[in-house]
């Protein structure tokens, strides 16, 4: 763009025969284009912040691939274990029992996922011993350390004794919220009932039951653990799932969870194919990381009309602009001006609104950004996974907001341009 361009679009923006009229134009253009890109900034920085904290959450207190037997009895997991561990990059692997069971207590009942893990090994694959809030995870391997199990067996030892059982009692840890559902906390008992595992009491076959005593609590921030989650040791959950020495897959944990699709094939090769499998994070999330995907891309599609919106705010100011300024386009098109030039100095004008209104509608979206970060906003973690709004600035987001917003601004200035390009001189100088 020549210097001429500039200088006359820059001379038709600042001075015009109706300055006020068009000067409130202009700055309802720009303000209403600057909430436009702010609001959109704004929302794409949340579902930023949802898709980075799940990811987060995820890797912290979750597994990052396990190994799975396809048919058949998985009771050869400490040779997997072994082939696992000596892949280069993985930090550890452990065996683990899962399982969905049915939990009851005095005041409440819920459905949950029962997880049988040797505690000194699940350490190695995830952070759940620091999530503890309340009692002591140490529970889960040393008995002798949770004095809840030897207080509660003498409770229990009156009635196993009519009934002609073994008193047994495992200790187990809890998410916060299903802790909440069932109204307990550290020391109380719960009783576990599951139709997935059946054991032959005369000549039926029984759902499997048992008793539990609450050794801990543990809290990971995101709602679908915290309410459905509860742990035990790997024993102990074989014993009362009767189960022999079976496990449900071996969990493992990577030094890179990004370059997990490498991890998986090495694992899958390394122990053999069929009838072994290998199932990484993102598959085991794939739901929740394509919602949250598809959520973004829906919100930046409805957002994006907001901006289209704000730009007849453009389109209107450079009409005005235009008519205000036929007189002057005629004497610059009976001098040689070309109509390109014409169409240039217009498109200019427009892209300066457009380029104010996007770059107060980022820092806009920065500062509002920055105090929703820091003042921690709660929403409900029973519909959104998370109890406070996460949210995550961008440099990737930012570009593209503001390079689509600056697009739109440029395509709102092709109509006036067109429309002041087609001025003759004779009608801007009939009346002179």
């Amino acid at each position: 763009m020549s210097e001429f361009v500039r200088f006359i679009a820059l001379r038709y923006f600042t001075q015009s025969h109706r300055k006020h009229t068009l000067s409130l134009i202009s700055l309802i253009s720009v303000l209403g284009l600057s909430l436009g890109v702010a609001t959109l900034i704004i929302v794409l920085s949340v579902m930023d912040g949802l898709i980075a904290k799940t990811e987060e959450i995820v890797l912290k207190s979750t597994t990052h691939a396990n190994v799975y037997r396809l048919i058949g009895n998985f009771d050869t997991y400490t040779d997997v274990q072994k082939q696992v561990e000596s892949i280069p990059g993985v930090l550890g692997a452990t065996p683990v029992v899962f399982r969905e069971v049915l939990l009851m207590s005095e005041k409440g009942l819920a459905t949950a996922f029962l997880n049988g893990i040797e505690p000194e090994g699940y350490k190695k694959i995830s952070d759940l011993s620091e999530l503890v809030i309340e009692g002591d995870y140490e529970c889960l391997g040393k008995k002798e350390k949770c004095g809840y199990v030897e207080k509660n067996l003498s409770k229990m030892s009156e009635m196993d004794d009519f009934l002609g059982e073994e008193s047994q009692l495992f200790p187990v840890i809890l998410g916060v919220d299903l802790a909440q559902k069932l109204q307990v906390s550290p020391g109380a008992l719960i009783s576990l009932v599951t139709s997935g595992s059946r054991k032959i009491v005369g000549e039926d076959a029984v759902p499997v039951s048992g008793n539990l005593v609450v050794a801990g609590i543990f809290e990971s921030g995101m709602y679908d653990y915290d309410s459905r989650y509860l742990y035990a040791g790997l024993e102990e959950t074989q014993t009362l799932l009767d189960i022999g020495k079976n496990v449900s897959f071996v969990s493992t944990k990577v030094d890179e969870p990004g370059k997990i699709l490498d991890f998986r094939s090495r694992m899958t090769e390394r122990v053999g194919g069929f009838p072994f499998a290998v199932q990484d994070w993102r598959d085991l999330h794939k739901t929740t990381f394509k919602f949250f995907h598809l959520q973004k891309l829906i919100m930046f599609i409805i957002l994006v009309f907001i901006a289209i919106v704000a730009s007849f705010g453009i389109i209107t100011t450079l009409i005005m602009l235009v008519i205000d300024k036929t007189r002057e386009v005629s004497i610059l098109r009976s001098v040689g001006a070309k109509k390109s030039v014409i169409r240039g100095i217009f498109m200019f004008d427009g892209f300066i609104i457009g380029l104010l209104g996007t770059i107060l509608g980022s820092v806009l979206a920065a500062v509002i950004c920055l105090l929703l970060k820091n003042v921690e906003f709660q929403i409900s973690k029973e519909i959104y996974f998370f109890s406070t709004l996460p949210v995550q600035l961008s440099f990737g987001t930012f570009a593209v907001v503001i390079f689509s917003t600056l697009l739109i601004s440029v395509a709102a200035t092709l109509y006036p341009s067109i429309k002041a390009s087609g001025i003759t001189p004779v009608e801007g100088l009939r009346h002179e």
